[in-house]
Parts: structure tokens; C-alpha cells; sequence
């Protein structure tokens, strides 16, 4: 009697998601001809993901680079994300890309397996029939872990350990994996002991690093990295671990380097592209500031991760370059490169579903106006988008007050700026560590700004109550002089200027232009009620004056 086959294919419900139609049909008859019958097609990554929300299959056989929509990994990604996915679905990513990055990037992704094109039937049934049996094994363990019942998870994993050696690491793995999640670094680590004792498996040593950075045992952690890196250069996880502890440390600039060399291995992982933003931002490497939140920009469209804030944090990072560049040419490059993303953002608007993007331009634009000195037209901006949102009977979108905070930095209405920053802090449920960054680093910049600024406008407010007018009136200029478009400090120099030229017998003609200098930069603005009315006073007052002089 014939060996009852492992899978009965006949009744197992297969997807294969390819853009190519010869490699559908080549791969369908490699599966027909071993007894599958019920194959299904899908063209993209977005067709897959259709179907998948409707049938829940058996097999899944996705080429990594599906053209311009979402590719393997990123459909992966969905799909678990959606929980169309059976504990005993078998997921392959198959691709002809056979590059290190590339394969790296699918792998990480933990897909059941991974093969490369051109394949026999013969591997393609060894591989399927050995993930088949390992999920068989482990299928009510998968269950307890994906229903986060931990212990009856470890009790079915220690069994199947147990009963089945073959999977002795894998339940391992596994099982310190739970330990970690549930912040039991002490059994995690005794588990961890026991596998390297009896060899120093690199996945183990690996494992025990990043419970050694998490207890902020950064050198333990560090001499772990360096021997799995001694012992296979593109483990990824040991540069990523090594290089958060040697940023722990203060070493930023061997952080950024150790980043960089895993980058450059494996650059399709979203926490590594971040990982490498947070460290150029403490090094103040622009270049490769921009260039991560670039690529996460690029990796988040069409994935779980899209999201404006990637948008966002791109634009924010050459505003960035901008405004710390040391010399005029490098701070042109930077301006020029925004302006360019922002016509790619408009012609790519499926980040901006929530927020409008005429918004985000006007934002973007306001800063890059105060960036570029033209701090009137910055403000006037500000405030036809503030009208706007008033005439809709809206509010500023959580997500694009930053810019608005730093602009106001930049321009010089401080108050302002720190009044919606305590807003952000109490209202985002989207704040990140990189944007605190930035407007902490915003904030830094500004301190001796607003202290320069607070010392002229205090003296000039002194000068002004002992009648000394026109020093009121030197100190006022100077405190504007640090913040060009603060509405307090303008209104204070209109107060000074209206006493010197109704009272001077001479420049009135200097007078009075130095006073509607001054009214344009509150004019057309939406000002607090106390800086309205004073506003609208000193206006009458300025006409009164005006008229007496002829």
C-alpha cells in the first residue's frame, strides 16, 4: 500500500501574487502536477490583500517586487497586521532578486520561507513539506501565543521541545521571545545560558545583547555584538543593538558609523531607517538625516506604516539642513530640495486623506518664507491659514502644528509658539521622539534669541516709563531686530514712535514711515483681544497725530 502523502494539496486553498503572467502559469503547474487543484491569482500586491480579506488560504506564494504597489514584505506585513492569516498558513516570498539587501529585507520580514527563482518542483516540495511540518507541530502553541494566553503558550512549547528535539531552538526562540515580551529578563537570560553552553549559537548571543541593552548593561551588550559581528559580518541585529548602546553611551559618532554599516546591509527595515534618523539628528549629519527619512517616506507608501508624519518628517528634516547650514550655497541645495518635494507631495497626495494638503503646503511654505528671512510674508501666511480654517470652522490639524511652532520660533512670537506647544504636548497622541527632538533642539536655538529679545524689550519698557522716548525707541528696534514679527514689541515701538512725533520737531517723515512699518506687521492678523484693542488704539491715535501734523 502506497504512503499516505503529508499534504493532501486537493483541498488546500493556494494564492500565488505574482506581475508576471509566465511565472503564474509556471508555478501553477509545478503545484498542479503535485496535486493542488483550488489555485487562485492575483496580479498585486492590493489584489492579494482584496482576496485575502475574503478567503483565508493554505499557501501563499508572493514575489518580493510586485511593481508600483505594495510588495512581499509589505503585504506580509497587512496581512498580519489584518489577521488574514491562519497560525498553519504557509506564507513564501519568491523573488529572482538574489541580491543581499534584497534577501535580507524578505527575510526579516519572517515570512515561513524564502525562495529564489528559477526552482524545481522537487525543492518547491521540500521546502513547502518542511515548513508544513514545523507548523503542524507547533499549531496549538501558535494558537496560545496568537490569543497572548503566554502560559499555556509555554506549557505546549516546552511539550512539543519535549516530544520533538528537531524543534529544540525553534521552541526556544519562541519561548524567549514570551520571556522578553512579558519583561522576564531573568528567565530569558537562564534559557539563553543553556543554548550557549552547549554551542554559541549567534541568534542566542544576539538575543542576550538586546536583553543586556535593555537592563542598560551597554558594555555586556556591546562585547556580545562585536563577537556575533566577529563571527558573521551581516547579522543586522548586532550593528542595530551596538549601535543604540554606544549611542546610550555618548559615543554618537561611532553609533552613526555602526548604523550606517547596517543600513548599508540591510536597508529595507522601517526601525533601522529610523533607528539611523535619530542618530544623524544627534550628530548633526544632515545628509543622512534626510536620506533615512527619505527612505521612509518611500517605504511607508502603500504599507501599514503610511502615514503623513513620514511626509512630514522628510520636509522637517531639509528644513533642518537649512537652518543649520553653515554656508549660503549648502542652505540654497536644502530650500531647492524642499520646494521639489512639496511639488512630488502634490503629485502624490494618498498620504493626505486627514489633512489637507493646500494646509500642509501653506505651512511648509510659511516656514520656508521665514527660513529665507521673508518674515513678513511668513506671517501674513500663517495667518491667511488660520483664517481659512476659521471660515471652515476648523482647527490647525494636530499633525502640521509643529511647523507651526517652529515658524513662529523662527519669526519671533515666542508666546505664541510656546502656548501651542503646550497644546501639542497635551493633545498629539502621534508625538514622536524625532519630532520632540526637533522642537526641543527648535526651543534650544531660540532661548538666546528670546533672552536678547526680553532684555531690549524690558529696557525699552523702563525707558519708556522714565519718558525717555527715543532710547525706548532704540531699544524696542534692537529687541525687533530678534524677533522681526513680534506683535507685543511692534505695538511697544508704535507707542514710543507716536510720543517722540507728536512732541519732535523734526524727521516726522522718518517718524511716521517707521510707524507704518511697524503697523504691517500686525496688519490683516489675528491678534489676542489685549493686543487687538491696543492695536486699533494706537491706529487712531497714529490717524489723530497725523491729522494735528497736516
Amino acid at each position: 500500500m502506497a504512503a499516505k502523502p503529508l499534504i493532501d494539496y486537493q483541498d488546500k486553498k493556494i494564492l500565488i501574487v505574482d506581475d508576471q503572467r509566465s511565472f503564474q502559469t509556471m508555478l501553477k503547474g509545478l503545484l498542479f502536477s503535485i496535486g493542488a487543484r483550488n489555485i487562485n491569482f492575483a496580479n498585486s500586491g492590493e489584489s492579494a490583500l482584496s482576496q485575502c480579506l475574503e478567503t483565508q488560504f493554505d499557501l501563499l506564494f508572493i514575489d518580493y517586487n510586485l511593481g508600483n504597489g505594495k510588495n512581499g514584505r509589505q503585504l506580509l506585513e497587512e496581512l498580519r497586521s489584518k489577521d488574514c492569516l491562519a497560525v498553519d498558513a504557509i506564507y513564501m516570498i519568491v523573488s529572482g532578486e538574489s541580491t543581499r539587501p534584497m534577501v535580507l529585507g524578505a527575510v526579516e520580514a519572517e515570512p515561513d520561507d524564502y525562495l529564489i527563482k528559477p526552482f524545481s518542483q522537487g525543492l518547491l516540495k521540500t521546502r513547502i513539506h518542511r515548513v508544513y511540518k514545523r507548523k503542524q507541530a507547533m499549531k496549538e502553541a501558535l494558537i496560545a501565543l496568537k490569543e497572548e494566553n503566554y502560559t499555556a503558550a509555554i506549557d505546549l512549547i516546552l511539550a512539543v521541545q519535549k516530544e520533538q528535539p528537531r524543534y529544540r531552538q525553534y521552541c526556544a526562540q519562541l519561548l524567549c521571545t514570551i520571556y522578553i515580551k512579558q519583561k522576564q529578563y531573568s528567565l530569558a537570560k537562564r534559557l539563553l545560558n543553556l543554548e550557549i553552553s552547549k554551542k554559541r549559537v549567534l541568534w542566542a548571543l544576539i538575543a542576550l545583547a538586546s536583553i543586556a541593552h535593555l537592563n542598560k548593561e551597554y558594555n555586556v551588550a556591546l562585547e556580545l555584538c562585536n563577537e556575533v559581528l566577529d563571527s558573521n559580518r551581516f547579522r543586522v541585529e548586532a550593528y542595530d543593538i551596538k549601535a543604540r548602546c554606544l549611542l546610550a553611551l555618548g559615543e554618537t559618532k561611532e553609533a552613526l558609523k555602526t548604523i550606517k554599516q547596517s543600513v548599508a546591509i540591510s536597508p529595507f527595515s522601517f526601525h533601522r531607517q529610523h533607528l539611523l534618523a535619530d542618530i544623524a539628528r544627534e550628530n548633526k549629519a544632515y545628509n543622512s538625516l534626510i536620506n533615512a527619512c527619505q527612505s521612509l517616506l518611500e517605504m511607508s507608501k502603500r504599507s501599514i506604516h503610511q502615514d503623513i508624519s513620514h511626509q512630514l518628517n522628510y520636509i522637517r528634516a531639509l528644513f533642518d539642513a537649512a537652518q543649520n547650514s553653515d554656508n549660503e550655497p549648502d542652505k540654497e541645495h536644502y530650500l531647492k530640495e524642499t520646494k521639489l518635494a512639496l511639488r512630488k507631495a502634490k503629485t502624490d497626495q494618498q498620504l493626505f486623506t486627514d489633512t489637507s494638503f493646500d494646509t500642509f503646503e501653506a505651512m511648509c511654505l510659511a516656514r520656508l518664507d521665514a527660513l529665507q528671512g521673508n518674515y513678513f510674508d511668513s506671517k501674513k501666511s500663517l495667518c491667511a491659514v488660520q483664517k481659512e480654517l476659521e471660515h471652515n470652522e476648523s482647527e490647525l490639524p494636530l499633525d502640521l502644528y509643529p511647523e507651526s511652532i517652529m515658524t513662529l520660533l523662527e519669526i519671533g512670537e515666542f508666546e505664541q509658539a510656546f502656548e501651542q506647544l503646550a497644546v501639542f504636548k497635551t493633545k498629539s497622541d502621534k508625538n514622536t521622539d524625532f519630532v520632540e527632538a526637533i522642537m526641543a533642539e527648535q526651543a534650544g536655538n531660540a532661548e538666546q534669541k528670546i533672552a536678547s529679545f526680553d532684555s531690549h524689550n524690558k529696557k525699552g519698557i523702563e525707558e519708556y516709563k522714565k519718558g525717555n522716548f527715543s532710547l525706548a525707541i532704540e531699544e524696542f528696534e534692537n529687541a525687533l531686530r530678534f524677533a522681526p514679527m513680534n506683535t507685543g514689541s511692534a505695538l511697544n515701538l508704535i507707542q514710543a514712535l507716536l510720543q517722540v512725533l507728536q512732541h519732535s520737531g523734526s524727521n516726522k517723515v522718518e517718524l511716521k514711515q517707521k510707524c507704518l512699518n511697524s503697523f504691517k506687521i500686525v496688519e490683516g492678523l489675528n491678534l489676542p483681544e489685549s493686543h487687538f484693542n491696543r492695536c486699533k488704539e494706537l491706529k487712531a491715535e497714529y490717524k489723530r497725530i497725523n491729522a494735528l501734523l497736516g
